[in-house]
């Protein structure tokens, strides 16, 4: 019982920590890209490479995986 009560506390906690992490990372390699470019294209290449990339390699990964099965 009480190892289920110390999961139920410690997943929420690391799944914050987890998104906190990644969420910082996103942000300042936005700011460096920024600073880097002195204009705001390439964030708005990089916010829009994520945008599409991101599905596109999920895409990809499910046919992958599908055409195992």
């Amino acid at each position: 019982m009480m190892q289920r009560f110390l999961l139920a506390i410690a997943i929420p906690l690391l799944s914050l920590v987890v998104i906190a992490a990644y969420a910082g990372t996103v942000g300042f390699t936005f700011v460096r890209v920024h600073h880097a470019m002195h204009n705001p294209w390439g964030v708005v290449i990089l916010g829009m490479a994520l945008v599409v990339g991101v599905p596109l390699v999920a895409f990809l990964a499910q046919n992958a995986v599908e055409k195992e099965n």
